[in-house]
């Protein structure tokens, strides 16, 4: 047989686990979440200084910073840019914030740019050589909602 002590004690209960629930929804931080966050796998080969080679085009959907992670690092550094354009077919044209972003080591980084500020719904990862032959590969996506360490 239930007491009134039970009853009052499982009520409590109740209420405390969801006045718990709502307060650590209401304390967890969010961040803004970004369309285009799959990864995908970039690999450049480099013939010499200034060679550029360029991903294919992907669909960018908000002012977020780029993903970029870097698995390997043949050369000192190397630079990224991040081209923006209004068709996958291109016409493209820088949109890194600051003109470039360099890398020195691998890692996981962002890449600011302004490729939706400027009306473009396309981008692409850009890499060129600034000092010889060697490779550079990892991923990359245009759109991120991670806090990596940033690259410009």
């Amino acid at each position: 047989m239930k007491t009134a002590t039970m009853t009052m004690r499982r009520r409590l209960g109740v209420l405390f686990g969801a006045a718990l629930i709502a307060v650590t929804m209401c304390a967890t931080p969010t961040r803004a979440l970004a369309a285009n966050t799959a990864n995908t796998s970039y690999n450049f080969n480099f013939s010499g200084t200034g060679a550029t080679q360029g991903t294919a085009a992907r669909l960018k959907t908000t002012s977020t910073v780029c993903y970029l992670r870097i698995s390997y690092l043949g050369l000192n550094r190397m630079n990224f840019y991040i081209d923006g354009s209004k068709s996958a077919s291109g016409s493209w044209v820088n949109r890194t914030r600051g003109g470039v972003a360099t890398a020195y080591y691998t890692g996981h980084f962002s890449i600011h740019n302004y490729v939706n500020e400027n009306g473009e719904s396309y981008a692409r990862l850009t890499a060129m050589s600034p000092s010889g032959s060697g490779a550079v590969s990892g991923m990359w996506s245009p759109d991120s909602n991670e806090n990596n360490t940033s690259l410009n």
